[in-house]
């Protein structure tokens, strides 16, 4: 059998939050859960960017399962093109940056982009009010 690995921002309805399901898929489908970053909290969305790997079949019965919760999965060969000369630091992307691709630099004041953190989420497409940042496919 083969073994998968996958490369997934995970986002958790609020009702779904409080629910073991990252336990599940280890438990349930043998599937191994790298926790690459986490932005949970009780009350409101959950944020997730994992690495799994397991055996195809049992992938493909968890991503069934992550389907049926409600959680809508994002595989990251996405990629965000932000074009940072015309930033005004405004730090507004920051605040919905929940891989950490985005900070602010506390001694310069000036935004930074880590592409290598990005799971490209698209969240900072939509905070942006210059429109600075782009949603690439098919680049790993």
């Amino acid at each position: 059998m083969a073994r998968v690995k996958k490369r997934l921002a995970l986002r958790f309805p609020v009702e779904t939050v409080n629910e073991p399901i990252t336990y599940n898929l280890i438990k349930h489908y043998d599937i191994e859960v790298n926790i690459l970053n986490a932005d949970i909290s009780h009350g409101r969305e959950g944020n997730l960017l994992v690495e799994i790997r397991g055996e195809g079949q049992y992938v493909d019965r968890a991503m069934a399962y992550l389907e049926e919760k409600k959680v809508q999965i994002s595989p990251a060969v996405k990629t965000i093109q932000f074009h940072q000369e015309a930033c005004i630091h405004c730090g507004a992307c920051t605040a919905v940056c929940f891989s950490d691709a985005l900070v602010m630099d506390a001694q310069s004041r000036k935004l930074e982009f880590f592409p290598e953190r990005c799971v490209a989420c698209e969240h900072c497409i939509k905070a942006c009010p210059l429109g600075l940042f782009k949603l690439n496919f098919g680049l790993n």
